[in-house]
């Protein structure tokens, strides 16, 4: 008897474990991308970043034909052009941050460190486009969702926003908008994610630099790559977006919160005067990231006493263009990859 219980327990297991694995799940999900030389030509992904989210889909837009047409009933209206966007969130790991930094400005410069196992790669602002009608490097993205169907794939990918944020007992945590040319379904592929570094940059590895000085006032701090990219329709027998374009130039946008233990900032605020800010992310192994604005700038300072607590600031400003270097940031990634 109690070697037909065993049997039946194991059974039962190994069924719960089969009608556990056949619904969808996060955590048995990934998150897949590659580089593709032409846009919206899909490519099998190359690299694999593990998520905290994601919200990667497809919208249809609608059209009437119908406004005056002798009844009370809603007349059937038309499908119209498939839009495909989302964002995905991830923690800021050595390796992974890498490739947003890649589509966020397109260009690398590297430089040695040890041959063969660290390299420094340089990212500044945009200086050209990645060809006509595609202002980024595009993408392949292949997302897991743990459905039985396969991956959903997202061809023609580029990276419309980028934040980078760091705040106390968290990640640098990357948050990457994209929007894409076209959606499928494929057969899963077999994730192989970063070994080393093993961990993501974090809070307590963070230190700011303000005009050339340490600052220790800094509690929240969030930078913004926006790119304002826009999916544009053409008449080509298709209801997907023919191009994209860029509807301004490349902005940096800086966020954050102060403590305020005096009124140094407020004075910078109120007089526009320019700082350099940098801050710096270290990792074991010497991985590092390097986030430099020349000219950085306060655009809001609003102080005020909402109460008896103890009083901070939550201001924002932006980086300003520096000619000499052709950007208004520069950051630099030390890490095991040469390249992206």
């Amino acid at each position: 008897m109690k070697v037909i219980i065993a049997i039946l327990t194991a059974l039962l297991s190994v069924w719960a474990e089969s009608a556990l694995a056949s619904r969808a799940q996060g955590h048995l999900g990934f998150f897949g991308l590659a580089k593709e030389t032409t846009w919206g030509t899909a490519v099998a992904a190359t690299d694999y970043v593990e998520l905290l989210s994601e919200n990667l889909s497809t919208g249809i837009d609608r059209f009437p034909t119908r406004n005056i047409f002798g009844g009370f009933y809603d007349p059937d209206d038309y499908a119209g052009a498939r839009r495909s966007a989302g964002s995905i969130t991830h923690a800021g790991h050595p390796v992974s941050i890498g490739h947003l930094l890649k589509a966020a400005f397109n260009s690398i410069s590297q430089s040695v460190i040890l041959s063969g196992y660290l390299w420094n790669l340089n990212f500044t602002g945009v200086k050209s486009e990645f060809a006509d009608g595609v202002p980024r490097q595009p993408y392949t993205l292949e997302v897991n969702r743990n459905i039985s169907s396969g991956s959903h794939r997202y061809a023609g990918a580029l990276l419309n926003r980028l934040t980078l944020a760091l705040a106390p007992n968290q990640d640098l945590r990357c948050t990457a908008e994209w929007l894409a040319k076209t959606r499928s379904m494929i057969s899963a592929t077999t994730p192989s994610f970063p070994g080393s570094s093993t961990d993501p940059f974090t809070f307590d590895t963070a230190s700011v630099q303000l005009a050339g000085a340490a600052n220790t006032r800094f509690e929240a701090f969030q930078m913004v790559v926006e790119n304002q990219l826009d999916g544009i329709l053409v008449l080509n027998n298709s209801n997907e977006i023919g191009r994209v374009r860029a509807q301004g130039p490349q902005m940096i946008r800086i966020s954050g919160t102060l403590d305020f233990a005096d009124n140094a900032e407020e004075l910078d605020f109120i007089n526009q005067t320019e700082r350099s800010m940098i801050i710096t992310l270290t990792r074991a192994q010497s991985f590092a990231l390097h986030l430099e604005v020349p000219r950085f700038v306060y655009n809001t300072f609003p102080v005020g006493q909402p109460g008896r607590g103890r009083l901070t600031v939550g201001f924002d400003g932006h980086a300003r263009y520096l000619a000499s270097s052709l950007a208004a940031v520069r950051i630099q990634l030390t890490t095991s990859r040469s390249n992206y």
